[in-house]
């Protein structure tokens, strides 16, 4: 499915903004790779890790804002979908990272993918704890056609605005410390599965549910 829906960007399951939070090793990255690949159009990943090479085969690898335009120019002309994936290498990392952001703002029609997205928050960015092309995406994307989806494991690190976003969970299993940090939008049945899930388990939660819903699970 692929289309405007309910005012945001749709492509495959993702709409709007949707947080991937768990451990490590839970699923989060299979799963995060599971619905980039669904998607029929656009998509963009931001690998903060440059490591996800492997999970996202077939992805065009760019390191640097001119070579992500020039995929985008590219496929544009033969009317196909553009896949990149972003690896920051040398330079600055923020300063890749809010081109990146300018880039799929300026086309529109993207799913974009941020991993590890606490790595571009933090207090260095004043108030917001984001830089202005994340601000910009969390806030203002659906104007441009923009959905978002991102990864996390610690989610004190991430900026309270940009979870607040988020219509759409997917919540692997979490260490009690983490647990607590999603009090604000989880009843406390819900809290309590979130230290039971199994490996590739999560708890589907939208702003549209009072209670979450467990999927997932080994393939």
């Amino acid at each position: 499915m692929r289309g405007f829906v309910d005012g945001e960007y749709q492509d495959g399951e993702l709409r709007g903004m949707t947080l991937i939070c768990g451990n490590r090793g839970m699923g989060k990255t299979t799963e995060m790779a599971r619905l980039l690949c669904q998607c029929t159009g656009d998509a963009a990943f931001f690998d903060s890790v440059s490591k996800h090479a492997a999970v996202l085969r077939g992805w065009t690898v760019v390191s640097e804002p001119g070579a992500m335009k020039e995929v985008i120019r590219l496929a544009r002309a033969r009317r196909v979908a553009s896949r990149i994936l972003y690896q920051p290498r040398g330079g600055s990392f923020d300063a890749h990272f809010e081109s990146f952001c300018e880039i799929v703002l300026a086309v529109g029609d993207t799913i974009v993918g941020i991993d590890e997205v606490d790595k571009c928050c933090g207090a260095r960015f004043g108030d917001s704890h984001m830089p202005k092309g994340l601000y910009d995406i969390v806030n203002y994307g659906r104007h441009h056609k923009v959905s978002t989806l991102v990864t996390v494991r610690n989610p004190f690190r991430v900026s309270y605005d940009l979870v607040n976003e988020c219509a759409f969970m997917r919540l692997f299993r979490l260490k009690p410390r983490y647990v607590a940090y999603f009090k604000e939008w989880l009843e406390a049945e819900d809290l309590a599965l979130l230290q039971r899930l199994e490996k590739y388990q999560y708890l589907y939660w939208t702003d549209e549910c009072e209670r979450g819903e467990v999927k997932g699970g080994r393939r």
